[in-house]
């Protein structure tokens, strides 16, 4: 059985010795306060994002450490914030624990968002506990700061590359092993990259200050829906063409044994935090090179267009099929 839970305020007490961040510059107050004061410098905005992992929503106690847990809470967010081309800065913790969750696991968690984000140069300056009848949920907000005005949107523009940064369809993979409980040959890096995931803020550094860069947006619900979200955000359509979409051997390898076609399960895979740029055409192996120095594997996939609300799909043979939103559907019940 779990230890009983401790009182609040000797949990957030022991949270706040474990984090350790009243000495951190641009934090003014922190933890332990009602909120949070933070300093920037004068020529930035700040970007903020918030993100929730709810128990038997979107994990399983089985799947996962408290700790691991801890930092994938905090890579999908730091996932946003290399979306929008960004530094992340500060975060809030929240945490609705249920009574078979001990301090301990709550404690860890806390760790390993912590030591996560600080990983990236950010740091959690508060948060709010609260006990619940129901599953755990983990929520974090970050903050990120860039200058002014040169924050990435997942705005398309028409005529523009679609180039991926990263590869895609093996945390979907990954979860389909998970939920099954199989154990199949070769399928660690498909479970590693669902447990743990990169947020490519090294893609954000290597593109900092490129203009040619239109539009960004981070693969979490699926290929196929994010790229229809830039495209609806810029009144654009787009022709993707499929051998060129980015799988890795591990995920071919699992589409083979399972009869599926790798480009329909790599379209529709989310929570690969990949990231999808619209850059300007003239400037998109530029833009790959660029990436490609920073260690991430960089694939142009095809081109945004002017036919607005046309998503299409090409394959091998030059045959278009159009796609519509595949993969995570958060209201989906």
């Amino acid at each position: 059985m779990p230890a009983p839970m401790t009182t609040e305020f000797e949990l957030i007490a022991s949270i706040r010795r474990d984090l350790g961040t009243s000495r951190v510059s641009g934090v003014v107050a922190g933890v332990g306060d009602d909120a949070a004061v933070l300093r920037t410098s004068r020529g930035q905005d700040l970007v903020v994002t918030v993100d929730a992992m709810v128990e038997g929503r979107h994990f399983k106690r089985a799947w996962l450490t408290w700790t691991q847990l801890g930092a994938r809470l905090a890579a999908i967010n730091l996932s946003d914030i290399a979306a929008m081309g960004a530094m992340p800065r500060f975060a809030l913790v929240s945490l609705a624990v249920p009574k078979n969750v001990s301090v301990r696991a709550v404690r860890e968690i806390e760790r390993g968002a912590s030591r996560h984000l600080a990983r990236y140069g950010a740091v959690v300056v508060g948060g709010n506990l609260s006990g619940t009848r129901g599953p755990l949920v983990c929520d974090l907000t970050l903050i990120g700061t860039c200058r002014r005005g040169a924050a990435w949107t997942r705005r398309a523009r028409a005529g523009d590359a679609v180039v991926v940064a990263g590869e895609l369809g093996a945390a979907a993979a990954g979860a389909r092993l998970l939920k099954s409980r199989a154990r199949a040959s070769g399928g660690e890096p498909l479970i590693r990259a669902w447990k743990r995931p990169v947020p490519r803020l090294d893609v954000g550094a290597a593109l900092r200050g490129v203009r040619s860069i239109h539009g960004a947006i981070d693969v979490s619900d699926g290929f196929s829906s994010d790229l229809i979200h830039m495209c609806i955000a810029g009144g654009t359509g787009c022709d993707v063409t499929g051998p060129a979409i980015p799988v890795s051997r591990a995920v071919a390898a699992f589409c083979r044994r399972r009869g599926l076609d790798p480009v329909r399960w790599a379209m529709d895979a989310g929570e690969d935090y990949a990231l999808v740029l619209s850059v300007a055409p003239q400037r998109a192996r530029e833009v790959c090179r660029r990436i490609e120095r920073a260690g991430v594997r960089a694939s142009l996939v095809g081109r945004f267009t002017r036919a607005r609300g046309v998503h299409r799909v090409i394959d091998g043979e030059g045959r278009a099929r159009r796609f519509r939103p595949g993969g995570w559907d958060h209201m989906r019940r």
